[in-house]
């Protein structure tokens, strides 16, 4: 492979999968309006948690969803959605509360904003326990095969994540420590 498309492949993968679990908004294509799978803020701040745990969201198009499971998916999806919204509120509040600490004129040290830490700790705890809540809750209306065709994908997805990294730990050593 040339040198610059091997480097665009990486840099795609790179961007891919190294994306925090606190991503921007997806929206699963061809499979109708309201397939969330991410809480969107409508303007893209600030990023917010899936709504469900990151490996499974990424399997769902290889599990190849009947139109009924999809249904219970999104039925599943919505009723998360509205009792992670109220937390997931309560959390930014916390996070500009921490800004505005932190921005404010003088000075400031760690225990100041240590309350605020704590909180945004639990909240976040709250928010991640729903997702996989609703995550067991979507494992469960799955067939062995579907289970069997995610876990497939998760394997693969993670074969090319370290691949990159890899190619990127290489890449990053100077060229006299690299072999020819």
């Amino acid at each position: 492979m040339r040198p610059a498309k091997s480097l665009f492949l990486i840099s795609l993968l790179t961007a891919c999968l190294s994306l925090p679990a606190w991503a921007q908004p997806v929206v699963i294509p061809d499979q109708g309006p309201g397939n969330h799978f991410f809480v969107s803020t409508r303007g893209g701040f600030p990023l917010l948690p899936p709504m469900i745990i990151p490996p499974l969201l990424m399997g769902m198009q290889a599990a190849h969803l009947s139109a009924d499971q999809q249904k219970q998916v999104n039925q599943i999806l919505q009723s998360n959605r509205s009792q992670t919204a109220p937390l997931i509120q309560q959390l930014q509040s916390v996070h500009e509360q921490i800004a505005n600490k932190l921005l404010a004129p003088g000075t400031i040290s760690a225990s100041d904003l240590a309350p605020l830490e704590d909180q945004a700790a639990q909240l976040d705890a709250q928010i991640q326990q729903q997702a996989l809540a609703a995550s067991v809750q979507i494992r469960a209306i799955l067939t062995p095969d579907q289970v069997a065709r995610m876990a497939q994908f998760h394997q693969k997805m993670s074969a090319l994540q370290e691949q990159v990294k890899s190619l990127m730990d290489e890449e990053s050593q100077p060229m006299s420590e690299q072999t020819p």
